[in-house]
């Protein structure tokens, strides 16, 4: 029975991507690869329960990661070391993505959010935490879905926007269908967020949703093509 649960979510993994996964789905699945032969799910669980997000769990210290049950010094390592390659590699990637000044007007913005989503295969949505200025402070992809569809949490959005010290936050997602009009969903989690983002008064500066060759801005209420 589990060898056929961690086949299902290795497939998914291989075709929707790391970030169609829960926090606890992923790390699951991250145990697999350092826990033999044995359900990774109680694991998975405990790691959560006791520091509280997957990136807390992958930069936990070694003797932290061994006090919860059914972690070993292996698994420990495994872990540490998947934290250490993710920070190694946050920490060389450049964010700006070719951005140059600020993202003052929308033609800007879509501009940006072509280049950032041009290669996304799948719908994904990301949250850009801009300074007072309109200056970019960090660009974050939260969701990943289908080709269809990703979903949007605000509580997500807020967190990120917290973690960054925005002043004012873009929505930026893709459209894999080449069309970037919005479909009522796509409305629907703007005005959560908008909602969500004014009750912290953090203002969301724009959504732009991104097709093949033009981009919706929803501040524009229209399609612009930078």
């Amino acid at each position: 029975m589990q060898e056929g649960h961690r086949a299902r979510l290795r497939g998914r993994l291989e075709s929707c991507g790391f970030f169609s996964f829960s926090e606890l789905e992923a790390l699951e699945l991250l145990l697999t690869y350092a826990i033999p032969r044995k359900d990774t799910s109680e694991t998975a669980g405990a790691l959560l329960s006791r520091f509280g997000t997957l990136k807390s769990v992958l930069n936990a210290k070694h003797e932290a990661l061994c006090s919860v049950s059914g972690v070993g010094t292996a698994t420990a390592n495994f872990l540490r070391l998947i934290g250490d390659i993710a920070n190694t590699y946050i920490s060389t990637k450049p964010q700006s993505h070719g951005l140059k000044g600020s993202l003052k007007t929308p033609a800007a913005a879509a501009g940006y959010a072509l280049e950032l989503l041009k290669a996304e295969r799948y719908e994904s949505v990301y949250v850009v935490s801009l300074d007072k200025n309109l200056r970019l402070l960090q660009a974050e992809r939260l969701f990943s879905g289908t080709l269809t569809e990703a979903p949007m949490y605000p509580r997500r959005v807020v967190e990120a926007a917290l973690s960054h010290c925005a002043h004012s936050v873009l929505l930026l997602h893709n459209h894999p269908s080449g069309d970037p009009s919005p479909s009522s969903s796509d409305i629907e989690a703007t005005q959560a967020v908008k909602t969500a983002l004014n009750a912290i008064d953090i203002a969301l500066f724009d959504h732009i949703i991104v097709g093949r060759e033009s981009a919706y801005s929803f501040s524009c209420r229209a399609c612009i093509s930078p």
